[in-house]
């Protein structure tokens, strides 16, 4: 991985943390990207002593504002000129439903539209670099979703959970869409469920540092998925895939509906005032 750049969302805890500390540990300059300066700074500090390797840093990015991932995006490119992996990972579930600045559901925003648009801002690099590769974080909950193009915001319907579940199909409508979209490209992006895991994660709210009690694995078991899809020569090439940890599986029928995925895909391009 030496020579190579790689962008961890979600890394200041859980298994972004982890797979930030090992994707620098062989070597690579890894970009670690957080919503609180402190929670960043001390992932940052934790990253470097682990690895022993100085190319890390660390860049602020709300997922919720669209205008904090712009200005990411901007800034990651003035100051690289190449993306080998994008380790999109940052995620959240809120009980209570809540808005974005811009009036967008928390969850849906956060977890589908984060993803959505920083693949699509950094799109260009990835494709400009040779054998680039795109991870998607989701869940077996997409098991669970049933989306409703019209009532993406869950407006008079919300349940967290049900939220939760929608984001991580989207998540998956999202992988496969744009597999298609690089076929015959260098870029490569596959999804992937990284178990139930022992982690901090917002329930309640975004600050939440409540532990799921119900987690099986360590933090450091659920990393080893993103880190093999993010480095494995097994999988290069490979591409519009769902694992199941390590394991290549077929996700829910739903989510290879290509109608949904189109219809997806037009609204959350509105929904980011892209073209």
């Amino acid at each position: 991985m030496k020579g190579k750049v790689c962008i961890v969302t979600g890394s200041t805890s859980g298994i972004g943390l982890v797979t930030a500390k090992e994707l620098a540990k062989m070597g690579a300059t890894t970009i670690l990207v957080a919503r609180d300066k402190t929670r960043g700074q001390s992932a940052l500090t934790e990253v470097i002593e682990y690895s022993e390797n100085e190319n890390v840093e660390l860049l602020m990015c709300d997922f919720s504002s669209q205008s904090s991932i712009v200005t990411f995006a901007e800034t990651f490119k003035r100051k690289y000129n190449r993306l080998d992996v994008l380790v999109n990972n940052a995620g959240m579930m809120s009980q209570q439903r809540q808005v974005t600045d811009a009036g967008l559901e928390l969850t849906f925003a956060v977890n589908h539209l984060g993803y959505f648009l920083t693949t699509f801002l950094l799109l260009d690099l990835l494709k400009e670099t040779r054998d680039s590769r795109i991870v998607v974080v989701a869940s077996d909950l997409h098991l669970r979703g049933r989306i409703d193009i019209n009532n993406l915001m869950h407006t008079n319907d919300y349940n967290g959970f049900t939220a939760y579940s929608d984001s991580k199909l989207a998540n998956l409508l999202f992988t496969y869409k744009l597999a298609n979209l690089l076929d015959g490209s260098d870029t490569t992006i596959n999804a992937v469920h990284p178990g139930v895991i022992k982690t901090k994660f917002g329930v309640e709210d975004r600050s939440s540092t409540k532990t799921f009690s119900a987690g099986r694995i360590s933090p450091e078991e659920g990393a080893k998925p993103l880190i093999y899809l993010s480095t494995s020569p097994d999988v290069q090439g490979v591409s519009g895939k769902y694992f199941n940890r390590l394991d290549m599986e077929q996700s829910s029928a739903l989510s290879y509906d290509k109608e949904l995925a189109d219809a997806l895909w037009q609204k959350s391009m509105a929904l980011c005032s892209l073209r």
